[in-house]
């Protein structure tokens, strides 16, 4: 019976629909229509472009954890002119650290496929590029605790996905052989390409279809796909 790693953010729990709400509250919170910022929308796909290029630096290396949470915010302040304000970029970063986490939306299907695959027998462990002291807040409070027996972040083992040590650690952590372990996740490159180099199988989680040429065990467009997985 495999041992099944999940990804967390966008895999299981729903990062783009409790992001977004997170950040609307913060916006009405801090009133940034009072700032010339009219429109939330613009300012939630403001504040996405600017994660999603953080992120980036911060897999790459090329970025500390604690200067991505404050400068995203930045950036997400500069088509108004806004990104030298410190204080309300502050203020936005904490509200949002200490609101997001606390979301519970999941992806359809991720209570009842976990269900599925605990009864089966299956382990599981979530393994996250995401911050220790958030990533765990957020499998709590959306009723996953009771499926995982690890949560294993970059935070805690020092290295991210898809660095060849980030799952090598992994599998000392939880005691098991590469050959002995699937990978569920939907960033092709940190999750699927990153356990595929290490001997790990994988199942790529790809709900909006991206395209790509790379050849996996497995690709699914939805969670309960995978049921149909033999994973023995």
């Amino acid at each position: 019976m495999k041992v099944l790693f999940w990804d967390l953010d966008h895999t299981l729990w729903d990062f783009k629909k409790n992001s977004r709400e997170a950040l609307a509250e913060g916006y009405a919170e801090f009133n940034l229509d009072t700032y010339g910022i009219s429109d939330v929308e613009q300012y939630i796909e403001s504040y996405e472009k600017a994660n999603s290029w953080c992120w980036n630096e911060y897999r790459e290396g090329r970025m500390e954890k604690s200067e991505l949470r404050g400068r995203r915010f930045k950036m997400a302040m500069e088509p108004w002119g806004l990104s030298s304000d410190i204080d309300i970029g502050e203020k936005l970063g904490h509200h949002y650290i200490q609101t997001s986490p606390l979301k519970t939306h999941l992806f359809e299907g991720s209570i009842e496929v976990l269900t599925k695959l605990q009864q089966r027998g299956h382990r599981m462990v979530i393994l996250t590029n995401g911050f220790d002291e958030v990533q765990h807040i957020k499998v709590e409070k959306s009723g996953l605790a009771k499926f995982f027996e690890q949560i294993i972040t970059s935070d805690s083992i020092g290295f991210k996905k898809p660095h060849p040590q980030a799952f090598k650690i992994s599998l000392e952590k939880v005691g098991v052989d590469a050959k002995d372990v699937v990978m569920i996740g939907d960033n092709l490159e940190a999750d699927i390409l990153g356990a595929k180099s290490v001997g790990i199988g994988q199942i790529f989680f790809n709900p909006y279809s991206h395209y790509h040429n790379e050849t996996l065990d497995y690709e699914v467009k939805t969670l309960s796909e995978i049921l149909s997985i033999e994973l023995h």
